[in-house]
């Protein structure tokens, strides 16, 4: 894929295509910030998934309501 691949960038008003080292660095640093990503979007999942249990706990145990437990949070 990386062989076939055009990637061009500009700076100002010049258009660049990549090639050799320069694009193939690139392409390595644009996979590494998707992987990033996509770690820091299923942290942020699971962080999320968490406050919803335990809401769902605290109305539970304190027997409130949706709308109480909104008013609180």
């Amino acid at each position: 894929m990386a062989k076939s691949e055009t990637i061009k960038i500009q700076d100002g008003d010049t258009v660049i295509e990549l090639t050799g080292a320069d694009k193939e660095a690139f392409i390595a640093q644009r996979e590494t910030d998707n992987v990033q990503f996509q770690l820091v979007e299923a942290e942020y999942k699971a962080k999320q998934e968490a406050r919803e249990n335990a809401i769902k706990k605290l109305a539970e145990v304190a027997g409130l309501t949706k709308e109480e437990l909104a008013s609180i949070l």
